[in-house]
């Protein structure tokens, strides 16, 4: 057997190790025009909080590593469901010392004020990921809120005002260029320099534009394969002479943490995902979580979603969803996660 795969297999495999995505709302105060959600679930329901924790408190004592990843819509509409959960968690940590635990927040930054990053960071939250897509003129195009309003200015100030605030943050801003807002992206780049170059808490994460089956998908303007892949070299290697801290993360020869069997989506209803993409496909239904912090798990589709682990097949471990659900493209450009079991219902 491979000496890697068989370390994958055991990392991702472990009762060990849990990592927990939790979407603590499904709604959100932009309407980015490439957007596949729908938007439907509100808040997450008190009973799926209360399964959360107790979930929480249920499996910490077994751990060795814990992590929540905090994604939606956007998390921080329901900042008081994470401070919740976060205090909670904190709490049972107290009791566990050995446990290390980390959390991170995909975020569109509206929100994210250094008030709000310092409660959060006291809490456990030192990592974000924060989407711009070029410059204020582009980006307002693409990334609106409802009616079309602007949103690069609220998203900026904030990333200057985190800049300017001591603390331990690492924050990813993920840029995504598309045929239309490619020539504009090395200005953006020498802007971006200017203003966050020089803190090393800050880096730069350059992806193509993707179709991830929302309703405008036909007609975004994204770059085809193989001009992607010279597109992406070519910036990122003007990234890396303009001295930035960037994430070259590539798809090839990653995991993605949907592969993992101690890696699991909570939905705002308590279902139970792998992926974030394709939230309503059946197939991405694996389970549901009780009130009392056990979960009702679906075998067969769990296992499909695993089965890379066996296999070997490294595209199966960069996207599961390809075998899953193959009418949807590997290019939705998920990001990986630090990994991690529920314990199934008895």
């Amino acid at each position: 057997m491979d000496h890697g795969l068989e370390q994958e297999r055991g990392y991702s495999l472990s009762s060990e190790m849990l990592h927990l995505i939790l979407l603590p709302t499904e709604a959100c105060n932009f309407r980015c025009v490439y957007c596949y959600e729908d938007f439907h679930l509100k808040r997450m329901e008190p009973a799926v909080v209360r399964g959360v924790k107790r979930l929480i408190a249920r499996r910490i004592p077994s751990l060795r590593e814990f992590s929540i990843s905090w994604f939606g819509g956007e998390p921080l509409l329901a900042l008081d469901i994470m401070r919740d959960v976060l205090h909670h968690t904190q709490q049972t940590l107290g009791q566990h010392p050995g446990v290390r635990f980390s959390s991170r927040a995909t975020t569109n930054g509206s929100l994210l004020t250094p008030t709000v990053a310092d409660e959060l960071r006291r809490l456990g939250v030192h990592r974000y990921q924060i989407t711009l897509d070029g410059p204020r003129d582009y980006h307002d195009t693409k990334r609106v809120r409802p009616g079309g309003l602007p949103t690069f200015d609220s998203v900026w100030n904030n990333l200057i005002a985190l800049r300017d605030r001591p603390g331990d943050l690492d924050i990813m801003v993920r840029v995504h260029v598309n045929r239309e807002n490619v020539g504009a992206i090395p200005d953006f780049l020498e802007e971006y320099r200017e203003a966050f170059g020089s803190d090393d808490r800050f880096q730069i994460f350059i992806r193509p534009l993707a179709r991830l089956g929302g309703a405008n998908d036909a007609s975004l303007p994204i770059l085809d394969a193989e001009e992607a892949d010279r597109t992406m070299e070519r910036l990122r290697d003007l990234a890396d002479r303009l001295g930035l801290r960037q994430n070259r993360f590539s798809v090839k020869g990653s995991v993605c943490y949907a592969a993992r069997g101690n890696s699991f989506l909570v939905r705002a209803d308590g279902r139970l995902n792998k992926c974030t993409v394709a939230l309503e496909h059946p197939n991405n239904q694996v389970g549901r979580l009780r009130e009392d912090g056990s979960a009702e798990v679906h075998q067969k589709r769990l296992q499909s979603w695993i089965q890379g682990l066996f296999s070997g097949d490294a595209e199966v471990l960069q996207c599961p969803m390809k075998i899953v659900a193959p009418p949807l493209t590997s290019e939705h450009g998920v990001g990986r996660g630090p990994a991690i079991p529920l314990r199934q219902a008895s």
